[in-house]
C-alpha cells in the first residue's frame, strides 16, 4: 500500500525539529563565509561552494540511513568537482594558508555524510581522488608535493575518525532495530496466545453453561431419562471437542456432530 505524500510544511517542520534544516543552514553560512572572505575569492570559489552544498542538501533531506548507489555516485562526482574547482581557485597561490583551502573541509563533511548513510566505499574512493587532485595541483604548479599533501592530510584523518564513528553508530542502530523486532515479535506471540486462551475459555464456558441444567439435575439426585443420557453424551462430546478441536464449534459440523451423538 502506497503512503500518502507528506505535505511540504510538515516535512519542513520535521526537519527543523530533527535539526536537519538548522544544521544545513549553519553549514551553508559557515562555508559561504569562508568562501567569500578567503584571499583572492573568485568565481571558482562560488562554483566550489555550490557544488559542496548540493550533496549536503540531498543527504539532509533524506529520512532514511541509506542511499542508492547511483545517487551516492552522483553525490561523489559533485564532491570531486567541488574539490577540483576549489584547487583551480587557488592555482595562483604558492603556499595556501589560513582558510584559502576552505573547500577541502567542506568536501570532508560531504564525505562524512556519505559514511553516515553507509556508502563507505564511495566516500573513500572520492577522498582518494581528491588526494590525487591535491598532489597533482602541487606538482603541476611547480610546488613541493608536500604542499599538496599538507592541504588534505588532516581531512583524511577527519574522514577516518568519522568512518569509525559511523560504523559504530550503524552497528548500534542495527542491534537496536533487531532488539525492537524481537520485542515486537514476542508481544505479537503473547497477544495471539492470550487471544487463543480467551477464545478457548469462552467456548468452554459456553459448553458448561449448556450443561448447567443437567449438572444441577444430577446434583439434586433426580432420575435421568434416556433423553437425559443422550444429552449428557452430547455435552460430554462437545466439551471434549472444545478441548481438542476448538475450531469445530465455529463450523457447520457442530450441529451435525451433536445430532449424530443424539442418535447414538
Amino acid at each position: 500500500m502506497m503512503r500518502a505524500p507528506v505535505p511540504v510544511a510538515q516535512r519542513a517542520l520535521r526537519s527543523i525539529l530533527g535539526g536537519g534544516l538548522v544544521y544545513f543552514g549553519l553549514w551553508v553560512v559557515v562555508h559561504a563565509t569562508l568562501a567569500l572572505t578567503s584571499d583572492g575569492a573568485n568565481a571558482w570559489d562560488l562554483a566550489s561552494l555550490a557544488l559542496v552544498i548540493a550533496p549536503q542538501y540531498v543527504l539532509v533531506r533524506r529520512s532514511r540511513l541509506d542511499v542508492p548507489l547511483r545517487t551516492a555516485v552522483v553525490l561523489a562526482a559533485l564532491t570531486t568537482a567541488a574539490g577540483l574547482a576549489g584547487l583551480v581557485s587557488i592555482a595562483g597561490v604558492a603556499r595556501p594558508s589560513g582558510y584559502d583551502a576552505w573547500f577541502l573541509g567542506a568536501v570532508a563533511f560531504d564525505l562524512l555524510a556519505l559514511t553516515v548513510v553507509g556508502r563507505f566505499g564511495t566516500a573513500w574512493v572520492t577522498m582518494l581522488l581528491v588526494v590525487v587532485a591535491c598532489l597533482g595541483w602541487a606538482v603541476l604548479g611547480g610546488r613541493p608535493i608536500g604542499v599538496g599533501a599538507s592541504l588534505i592530510v588532516r581531512h583524511v584523518a577527519t574522514l577516518a575518525v568519522g568512518t569509525a564513528l559511523a560504523v559504530s553508530l550503524r552497528r548500534s542502530n542495527a542491534a537496536s532495530a533487531a532488539f525492537r523486532a524481537v520485542q515486537r515479535r514476542r508481544r505479537t506471540e503473547e497477544d495471539v496466545a492470550r487471544a487463543r486462551a480467551s477464545a478457548r475459555r469462552s467456548a468452554v464456558e459456553q459448553v458448561l453453561e449448556q450443561a448447567g441444567p443437567t449438572l444441577r439435575a444430577i446434583a439434586e439426585g433426580r432420575r435421568t431419562t434416556a433423553e437425559d443420557r443422550r444429552q449428557m453424551l452430547v455435552l460430554e462430546g462437545a466439551l471434549r471437542d472444545q478441548i481438542r478441536t476448538p475450531r469445530l464449534n465455529a463450523s457447520e459440523l457442530r450441529a451435525v456432530v451433536d445430532a449424530a451423538r443424539r442418535r447414538g
